[in-house]
C-alpha cells in the first residue's frame, strides 16, 4: 500500500490528493500513460508520477487558469516561484491591508490579468482553496481572512518537486 502523500502546489477543494494512495492501489503498478481528465491540481497524476507508476501524462480540466498554474509549474517551475512570490509579498506592505490585496489581485484577474501567479495567489487565500465563478466568468471568492495564503518557501518546494515529477 502506498501510504505517503504527494506534494501540491496549493490547498484546493475537492483534492484528490488525500485519497491517491487508496487510488492508487487499484492500479497496475506500471503503465503508459495516465489520464486525468478532471485534473485540478493534478493529485492523482503527481502521486502516480512521484511513483513513477507511468510514462507519461496528460492533464485536462475545464478551468483554464488552473491548467495555466499546472503548465507554469512543470515548464517554468522557477518563474511561477518568483512571480508568485512578488504577488504574495505584496500583501505584506499593501495599504490596507491583505485582504484589500486580496481584492486588488483578484479584480486585475478579473480583468485580463490570468496569469499563473495571480491564480495561484487567489486561490492560496480564498476561503477553503474553493474556485468559485460568477455567471459572467469573474472569480468571486472572498478572502480567508484567518491566514495570508501558501508561504512561497513552502510553495518553492512544491514546485520544485511537481516540476522534477512531471
Amino acid at each position: 500500500m502506498i501510504t505517503r502523500t504527494a506534494p501540491h502546489i496549493v490547498q484546493y477543494q475537492g483534492s484528490k490528493r488525500n485519497l491517491a494512495p487508496l487510488i492508487l492501489q487499484y492500479m497496475p503498478h506500471k503503465f503508459k500513460r495516465l489520464i486525468e481528465p478532471f485534473a485540478g491540481m493534478a493529485a492523482i497524476t503527481i502521486a502516480v508520477a512521484r511513483q513513477n507508476m507511468a510514462n507519461n501524462y496528460v492533464l485536462n480540466d475545464l478551468n483554464e487558469p488552473l491548467v495555466g498554474v499546472l503548465r507554469e509549474a512543470i515548464q517554468n517551475p522557477e518563474q511561477l516561484i518568483t512571480d508568485y512570490t512578488r504577488v504574495w509579498s505584496e500583501q505584506l506592505d499593501f495599504e490596507g491591508g491583505s485582504v484589500e490585496h486580496f481584492y486588488k489581485v483578484r479584480d486585475d484577474f478579473n480583468h485580463g490579468d490570468k496569469c499563473a501567479a495571480n491564480m495561484l495567489y487567489i486561490l492560496a487565500r480564498c476561503v477553503k482553496g474553493s474556485v468559485r465563478y460568477s455567471s459572467t466568468g469573474m472569480f468571486n471568492q472572498s478572502p480567508d481572512k484567518r491566514r495570508k495564503g501558501t508561504a512561497p518557501s513552502t510553495l518553492a518546494k512544491n514546485v520544485r518537486m511537481i516540476s522534477r515529477f512531471l
